[in-house]
């Protein structure tokens, strides 16, 4: 009965609220058809009181039509007081004219009046609109309901999305830590540079927010600044009102929203939000009641609203789901998913980029192995390219009402407008980090441009910004450096110096390269050469291992640039960029980069036969540097066509640059196994060098000499060999007073010392040496240097010569696995010790793993050194051997005859099988190995292991073809030696212990007896040993013939006339 009598009062209130409307809207009518001009109030208030009657009349009874009721008749009661005073202020139609501007005048003093009234009335028409959606029926008469989950995320296809686990779950706990606080207010701010996905991340979160609270209410608002923010919330404002209500302004759309978000809670995000230095209030736009506010912006100070999650690039498994779903390719193949993970390397996982390259390899219909290659010649077109559905939109300037289809590049562009500041331009912020885009994108160091410009006269105008009276300002440098910071276009910090360095995005680099008109390209390349060189020649001595290769960096992404964008009038080289070219080619060849320092130094000569001709100085230096690069790069052949070309120009002018060519000369020489030329080219040069005036450096003396001693030491010249070492060594001892860079050259002289202590057969006192020389090149140069390496692998030698494979083993890979990196496959280096691994491998018996490292280095020595080259000589042998040892005696010869064929060896012809019991099988095999003893003989001492192991490949010939008496020798001398190698150790010993020596004499001739059953049970042990490895890979028959063979050896060898048994040798032939 209530609920009736309310539904009456309501009629017949909005009956008489309707009556007194359209009285005023009648008066308002009246005057607007005199007046010039109605105030602006009063003209809003004629807009929204057919709006505000036409709600009224939509009312229906409810739950709540007494408090509705209250409002109709609130609303009746404004109506009414404001048709009183509008009678009394306004004029009307039959008014005279003073009369009319008497009340025109009058009513300036109630616009006051009118204002109030206005907001009044948008209070009454919020209050009904609310009152109606709680009704049971308020819906059936048009009225729009408020809706009742978030409505307005935008469109963006889910098939398209990945979803980042672990940055959404990131974004939850940064929410949840609010729990534990005093405030209901919650901030949290997505951090990252543009084309990261924040955005993606923030709708991805919203739809989380939706699935998980249904009666939360979730918005998306665009805060690029306070214009379109507002324009957000208008326009969710007018969607949820429709057409039953028109809002007269900003404010009165606001505050409709913010009475519907009080009574809810609520959950917004403020995307775009990148510049609050122009928009600080963005706070005021927080609705009032409980709720949360995700913000995505590239700003640094965004960071101050709330906590922050830095959004960087996607993981593997994120980005390969994002190329898979883009290009609908099938990367769980291997090939394609080795091909996507470098894409996503290429593009730093960039989601914005990886999502654009996978649709580029879509519409393309391009296998995904072939994406990169058209991606490094086609950047251009690639960053601009449109798709017809493209998911990332933006409203590219402020004033735009419509966003528009956006690539990595706008992105970035958004940017870089706002990058300036007070002090400095724009353009120089811009030329700063294009400069910076064609060095390497990590550890960009501010000491670069800083010492560009003390050197530089005159200072470039761009780097005038950062110079104050005539000094380096690192103040205005790190203001810069922050703004880049504060817009994500580069990451920073400080060394230890206080020096900034910057950090770019691989695709940022890409982009800064790419904006610029290509006639620029070479001109900022160039720039870029000049600051490199003129870093690389100061702060030589102080410059640590880390900064070093950080450098070698930049002139990898300079040099790689000047190769993309080629021009003739800046060749690197060549006229003004010579100089450049030598100095960046020298410091290239310092850290062990052979092939770039060929090429540069290439480009140099070409400069200078042109510019001077064949017979100038700079075309003999030049010609003596390439040559020394080739020949760390193992081109030997192609050295030794340069000097000698540059000798023969320069024979009519002996100076001191011919002595210099001589001497380069040599050692391509030593390189290609002419050491007899090589060591008369050395004594030359020396001779030539005490008979001149013109003195040289010191160190230029010695190096001759380390050099000759190496020579000399290959020739069997091992006293000479050592006495030069020693000279060249005390003579760096004595520079080391007034020059600290004598370290590696001493370091060099005593790695040229443990050579020889191995020669010689000194294997402790070498791997000494080498482990200290190694270890002075790994402070200095670091362990992938080539010369780190190259000791490394001595050292691995010197212990394999002592039995400790598994130290060798060890080093050996580590140096072959560098050699092939930084040298390649096929380099001398790469070569040896990939050579020296194999016979390490062997030496342990595992012949199937050695034998096909050994063809590998074979093939590469052949093809490198040739077959006539000592080392590939070596290697013939070491291999023919293992297939001799698992009883491949015919595959062994085989392959020796051939080889040695194609060398132009032929075997001697064998002798008369009547005249001779000796087998004439394997005469090549003999051969190799009768040759390989003469070479030891006369460049080793006897019992050097490497001599010994000839002898045995030797011997095991002689015993397979009968020559029983042959073998026997070659025993005995190799028994005679290791005897020796074993009465030196036990000396040496003896000598550590001087009072065991008298001791150990005294009872050797009681110990006799027992020495020598102790080596039978060896002899027998051995036997056993051999004949057993033989059943596994010999067959059966070759076995039993085999091991009865070197039983008899053994049986004879007790009727061999011992040394300490020469007493009962008999003195005269036994009778018959």
């Amino acid at each position: 009965m209530a609920e009736a009598v309310a539904a009456i009062g309501i009629g017949a209130s909005v009956l008489q609220f309707a009556t007194v409307a359209a009285k005023l809207t009648q008066r308002i009518n009246e005057f607007n058809s005199t007046a010039e001009e109605m105030p602006q109030a009063l003209r809003s208030i004629h807009t929204q009181l057919p709006f505000l009657l036409d709600t009224c009349q939509s009312l229906d009874t409810g739950d709540e039509s007494e408090n509705t009721l209250a409002i109709i008749r609130e609303c009746h009661r404004e109506i009414e007081d404001l048709y009183q005073t509008i009678n009394t202020i306004l004029p009307g139609p039959g008014d005279p004219k003073l009369r009319r501007a008497f009340k025109a005048l009058k009513s300036i003093h109630y616009q006051e009046r009118f204002d109030h009234t206005l907001r009044r009335i948008e209070h009454f028409k919020t209050d009904l609109i609310l009152h109606c959606c709680r009704g049971t029926s308020g819906t059936s008469r048009g009225l729009p309901p408020a809706p009742k989950v978030a409505n307005s995320l935008p469109s963006a296809p889910m098939a398209s999305s990945v979803s980042r686990r672990k940055l959404l779950r990131e974004i939850s706990r940064k929410f949840s830590d609010y729990e534990c606080g005093d405030s209901a207010f919650k901030v949290v701010i997505l951090r990252g540079m543009g084309g990261q996905g924040k955005s993606r991340l923030a709708l991805d979160y919203a739809r989380q927010v939706c699935v998980n609270s249904e009666s939360m209410l979730v918005l998306w608002l665009d805060a690029t600044n306070k214009h379109s923010l507002t324009r957000s919330f208008e326009d969710i404002a007018d969607r949820w009102c429709g057409r039953r209500r028109r809002f007269t302004d900003a404010t009165s759309r606001m505050k409709y929203i913010n009475d519907i978000l009080a009574e809810r809670k609520w959950f917004l995000v403020f995307d775009n939000y990148d510049h609050p230095d122009k928009f600080a209030d963005i706070c005021s736009f927080r609705p009032p009641g409980d709720g949360s506010i995700l913000i995505t912006s590239r700003h640094a100070d965004a960071g101050l609203l709330g906590k922050v999650v830095q959004v960087s690039g996607m993981d593997e498994s994120d980005g390969l789901d994002l190329l898979r779903r883009r290009t609908e390719q099938n990367l769980d193949e291997p090939i394609n998913r080795a091909a996507a993970i470098d894409v996503l390397k290429t593009l730093g996982y960039l989601p914005l980029a990886i999502d654009q390259a996978g649709a580029y390899i879509r519409q393309q219909r391009l296998p995904m192995q072939y994406f990169l290659e058209q991606y490094e010649n086609q950047k251009e077109s690639f960053f601009n390219q449109r798709h017809v559905y493209w998911d990332y939109q933006k409203k590219v300037h402020d004033e735009d009402k419509a966003e528009t289809p956006v690539g990595v590049l706008t992105t970035w562009e958004l940017s870089m407008r706002h990058i300036g500041n007070t002090q400095i331009s724009q353009d120089v912020v811009e030329h700063l980090l294009t400069v910076a885009a064609f060095l390497n994108h990590v550890e960009i160091s501010e000491t670069l441009f800083k010492v560009y410009a003390q050197r530089t006269r005159p200072v470039p105008k761009w780097l005038g910004g950062f110079m104050s009276e005539g000094e380096w300002n690192s103040s205005r440098y790190k203001e810069v450096v922050s703004k880049l910071l504060t817009f994500s276009l580069a990451q920073g910090q400080n060394d230890s110096n206080g020096a900034s360095h910057l950090s770019l995005h691989p695709m940022i680099k890409d982009w800064l390269q790419l904006r610029i008109a290509e006639s620029d390209r070479s001109v900022y390349i160039m720039e870029t050469i000049n600051i490199l060189a003129n870093y690389i020649d100061t702060n030589v001595e102080d410059r640590s291992l880390q900064e070093a290769r950080g450098l070698l960096g930049h002139l990898d992404a300079c040099m790689s640039s000047h190769s993309r964008f080629p021009a003739a009038a800046y060749r690197l080289g060549s006229g003004q960029l010579r100089k450049h070219g030598i100095t960046i080619s020298s410091f290239y060849m310092s850290h062990g980069r052979y092939r770039e320092a060929e090429q540069g130094l290439q480009a140099v000569l070409e400069h200078d036969i042109q510019e001077y001709g064949h017979k100038h100085a700079h075309t003999f230096q030049t010609t003596r540097r390439l040559s020394d690069a080739l020949v760390h790069g193992g081109n030997y052949q192609r050295a030794h066509e340069l000097l000698n070309k540059a000798l023969h120009d320069s024979k009519d002018m002996f100076n001191l640059e011919t002595l210099h060519i001589v001497g380069a000369l040599a050692g391509v020489l030593a390189k290609l196994d002419r050491s007899v030329e090589a060591e008369r080219c050395y004594e030359t040069a020396l001779q030539g060098h005490a008979l001149r005036k013109e003195k040289v450096a010191p160190k230029e003396i010695y190096l001759l000499y380390e050099r000759l001693a190496e020579v000399k030491r290959y020739l069997g010249k091992h006293e000479e060999a050592e006495n030069l070492y020693m000279t060249a060594h005390n003579g760096y001892q004595e520079e080391c007073a007034y020059d600290e860079d004598v370290t590696f050259d001493m370091l060099r002289t005593a790695g040229g010392l443990a050579d020889l202590h191995r020669t010689l057969g000194q294997y402790a006192e070498a791997e000494k040496s080498y482990r200290e020389a190694w270890q002075g090149y790994k402070k200095s140069l670091g362990s992938d240097h080539p010369k780190t390496t190259f000791m490394l692998t001595n050292l691995a030698i010197s212990c394999r010569d002592q039995g400790k494979f598994e130290n060798a083993e060890t080093y050996l890979e580590e140096s072959v696995k560098v050699f092939q990196k930084s040298l390649g496959q096929d380099h001398p280096d790469s070569l040896r010790a990939l050579m020296n691994q194999s016979i390490c491998i062997d030496k342990q018996g595992h012949y199937k793993e050695a034998e096909s490292k050994y063809w590998e280095v074979l093939k590469g020595r052949e093809k490198k050194l040739g077959l006539d080259h000592p080392h590939t000589r070596r290697t013939l042998e070491r291999l023919a051997h293992m297939l001799w040892l698992q009883g491949y005696h015919d595959k062994a010869e085989t392959l020796v005859r051939k080889v040695l064929t194609k060398a132009g060896k032929l075997a001697p012809a064998c002798q008369d099988q009547s005249a001779s019991n000796v087998d004439d099988r394997f005469p090549y095999l003999t051969l190799l190995y009768t040759e390989a003893r003469k070479r030891d003989q006369s460049k080793l001492v006897p019992d050097h292991i490497d001599a010994l192991e000839t002898c045995e490949c030797l011997r095991l010939v002689y015993i397979q073809q009968g020559d029983l008496h042959k073998a026997q020798e070659l025993t005995e001398q190799v028994e005679n030696a290791k005897a020796g190698i074993q009465q030196t150790n036990d000396t040496e010993k003896l000598d550590e212990k001087p009072y065991e020596k008298e001791k150990c004499l005294t009872s050797s001739t009681k110990e006799g007896d027992a020495e020598r059953l102790a080596q039978d049970a060896a002899r027998t042990n051995f036997v056993k040993r051999l004949a057993l490895q033989c059943q596994e890979t010999i067959p059966v028959q070759k076995a039993l013939l085999l091991f009865n063979l070197v039983l008899l050896l053994w049986i004879a060898s007790f009727y061999r006339p011992n040394v300490s048994d020469r007493k009962h040798v008999p003195t005269t032939a036994p009778k018959d």
